[in-house]
């Protein structure tokens, strides 16, 4: 009873949501008069026909956004926001591009793939809506050309958008932060390439910004012309997120490294405003020097002056500001107190938007404070301001170093919503909009059919009749040590960072010779192929030296490593097994290649499945892989059962939608079966056969320690005898070897 009263309070909520929705356009056009009311009606209806042409989705809802907030795709939603006020004020030229890129967006924008620990790092989705908005255009500009012939408008646009976001950020931080630059040039470069210009970098650019955009320019040029045919896009959604994928490795491996430098310069930079909002704290409550002895000590006078004066100019702006918040709002609550209580309900929205200019009273303890013009700053008081943070105790500079992301961040997602936020809110919501569709499906469907068609319940059952089967107990509650896997990759971290860059360097390479030759026409022309043409009399219209981009068939991969959790791997097999595991749990999932980690004895045991993020709690239980060895049910775990285990394990793999596959398999020992999964269908020589003649899936075999030869009488690839101390070095290599050439190791 008590779950019906919850689910029909929710779904009251929803009904009131969906009426909501309804009543805003109402509430928006109602600000308009009838004649302009006509023209916007009309001119969303032209314009809902060209987003649905261009994105292929004919349920996708055109809806006015409130007046001003601009043009953007609302994934979450998956509707498109268009502003009534652009409607009325701008040419019908503009409105149609500006309509087909939010289109674009929706036909080839994906991102949903991209690990939120990665999509969370200050700068990263500024990142990537820099070169993802240039990516849309071009897609959309090759396959309709009636946009192509816009695109000045698209740069006119972007100057706009740049222009406000210049005006946030010195509001907000009161500087330029170089990230920021750098995103901006990006466009800008896309923009002169479009024209056939010379890609000539801004000489007022700061020069690291200037020599990120140079060194990573060309990165950029791949990933924004990474994007499917309108044929591809038709046939498959498979292609269209195999190219965004292509799109985003490019982002990561080759651009986000120099581009990462720029947002730490940054938050130093916001450390030291941070700091001096703490500085006018102090003057301004009258709690002592407004300038930390230390600092002071170490600064000429000039420079204590120079400090001095730009926190009392903040001050000062500050009291300005406040005084003019304060009158504006006794101003709006005059007027409210003026007016009906119908209208103001209707203004409350409106006055939200104004809210702006009206500073939020901070909550308790809060830092107060002004960002100063770090430009007026010399550069040597600049220097000795971080060295001055540098000393501070522990956590107190954390304490900075919080704030100081945190108002980056803030910057961050401004800005993303100046450039539409195509993709800004799609990834750290998305667990709770996967949730949010649980509940409303729920709510939607008849209580007879729930526990029928309830996905994940389905999974859940499926994998434990599989497992059942043969009476295993799938074990996922494990003892958990976060410090002790902590205490180990600190151990393995340079070999984690050899690894990991090693494989990048291959994605990068193979990404690097995609590129197809002996076109007419294409995006990028073989300069030495063109001369010799020149040299054979060859006419332009004749040649072939254009090149296409090949189809991102870059390898995908599925990855099962099964650990023998048995009693002869205690000891210092275990611990160097531990390790090598840590190595390859970092490294595949900053690779977002897919993977499983898996244990067993007489059981099997659940530290990663395939599709999970390797989370704290991951790493948790992957703490307790060292006392299972030695704690199995109060005692030592005297079996292993290899081929059941590996069975098991294969049809798990065989799941996963990759084109390659592989299972590897440590142990240190001869199968020893339990009870429980004994007999000739568990054999394991038997297994592996039938795996390697019956699956695609690739089998290695690793024996840790000495005398592990009969590893080879089971597995055909593999690798015997591995001394312990080189555990990690020898996985890490086989897994480099996997990714090269499965036959080479």
């Amino acid at each position: 009873m008590e779950k019906m009263k919850i689910a029909s309070r929710q779904f009251e909520s929803l009904r009131k949501d969906e009426k909501s929705e309804k009543n805003l356009e109402k509430d928006i056009l109602s600000s308009f008069s009838k004649k302009e009311q006509k023209e916007i009606k009309y001119k969303q209806k032209v314009l809902s026909s060209l987003a649905y042409f261009i994105g292929k989705d004919f349920e996708i809802p055109v809806e006015l956004n409130k007046p001003g907030a601009g043009w953007h795709w609302d994934f979450k939603a998956n509707k498109i926001r268009i502003d009534p006020k652009d409607l009325l004020e701008k040419p019908m030229d503009y409105l149609r591009f500006v309509i087909s890129h939010e289109g674009g967006h929706r036909r080839i924008s994906r991102t949903d793939f991209i690990p939120l620990e990665i999509w969370k790092q200050a700068g990263f989705s500024f990142m990537m809506n820099a070169i993802e908005d240039p990516r849309d255009n071009n897609f959309v500009a090759e396959n309709y050309p009636k946009f192509k012939e816009q695109m000045k408008l698209a740069y006119r646009r972007d100057l706009d958008t740049e222009q406000k976001a210049k005006e946030k950020a010195e509001k907000k931080l009161g500087y330029q932060p170089k990230f920021m630059q750098a995103g901006f040039e990006y466009i800008k470069q896309w923009y002169k390439e479009t024209q056939g210009e010379e890609n000539v970098i801004n000489a007022d650019l700061p020069e690291d910004v200037r020599k990120t955009v140079k060194e990573t320019l060309e990165s950029a040029k791949d990933s924004w012309w990474r994007y499917p045919s309108k044929k591809e896009a038709d046939e498959s959604e498979e292609l269209i997120r195999k190219y965004a994928q292509v799109s985003y490795e490019i982002n990561r491996d080759e651009i986000w490294p120099e581009f990462k430098k720029l947002v730490e310069e940054d938050m130093k930079d916001q450390e030291m405003q941070e700091l001096m909002k703490d500085m006018q704290k102090g003057q301004g409550e009258g709690q002592g020097q407004p300038i930390p002895q230390e600092l002071k000590d170490n600064s000429t006078p000039e420079e204590q002056k120079e400090l001095e004066e730009a926190i009392d100019k903040a001050i000062e702006e500050a009291k300005k500001e406040s005084a003019s918040a304060k009158a504006t709002a006794d101003r709006q609550e005059k007027q409210k107190g003026e007016k009906g209580k119908e209208e103001k309900e209707k203004e409350k929205e409106s006055e939200s938007q104004a809210g702006e200019m009206i500073e939020k009273k901070p909550r308790e303890g809060e830092p107060k404070g002004r960002p100063i013009d770090l430009d007026s700053l010399s550069e040597g008081l600049k220097q000795k301001i971080k060295g001055y943070i540098d000393s501070l105790p522990a956590d107190k500079k954390k304490e900075l170093q919080d704030n100081a992301e945190k108002e980056i961040k803030g910057l961050e997602k401004e800005i993303n919503e100046e450039i539409e936020g195509k993709l800004s809110d799609n990834l750290e919501k998305k667990q709770e909009r996967i949730d949010g569709e649980k509940t409303k499906e729920e709510i939607e469907k008849p209580e007879e059919e729930k526990s029928e068609t309830d996905l994940d319940k389905e999974r859940e059952k499926q994998r434990q009749s599989d497992l059942q089967k043969y009476k295993d107990i799938l074990e996922k509650s494990l003892e958990k040590d976060a410090n002790v896997y902590e205490e180990y990759r600190k151990e393995v971290l340079p070999i984690i960072e050899k690894l990991e860059n090693d494989l990048r360097e291959i994605f990068v390479a193979r990404r690097a010779s995609r590129w197809k030759s002996g076109f007419r026409t294409g995006k990028k022309i073989n300069i030495k192929t063109r001369i010799q043409e020149k040299a054979k009399g060859v006419s332009v219209v004749e040649s072939k030296a254009w090149q296409k981009r090949e189809l991102p068939t870059e390898k995908d991969y599925a990855i099962s490593i099964l650990v023998d959790l048995s009693g002869s791997m205690s000891g210092r097999k275990i611990r160097e097994t531990f390790k090598a595991l840590i190595v390859l749990a970092e490294v595949l999932n900053k690779l977002s290649i897919k993977t499983e980690i898996l244990g067993f004895n007489d059981r099997l045991y659940e530290y990663q499945t395939f599709g999970e993020n390797l989370s704290r709690e991951i790493r948790e239980n992957m703490g307790g892989v060292l006392k299972e060895v030695n704690n199995h049910q109060g005692g030592r775990a005297d079996y292993n059962d290899d081929g059941w285990a590996l069975q098991e394990t294969s049809k798990r793999l065989a799941k996963q939608r990759a084109n390659e596959k592989f299972a590897i398999v440590l142990s240190d020992g001869l199968p020893e079966e339990s009870s429980a999964h004994s007999g000739p269908e568990f054999d394991l020589g038997r297994i592996v056969n039938r795996i390697m003649q019956e699956t695609d899936q690739k089998l290695i075999g690793l024996g840790i320690g000495s005398g592990t030869r009969h590893v080879k009488e089971f597995y055909p690839n593999s690798l015997a005898d591995i001394d312990v101390k080189e555990m990690a070095e020898k996985l890490a290599g086989v897994i480099k070897e996997m990714i090269v050439n499965y036959q080479n190791f």
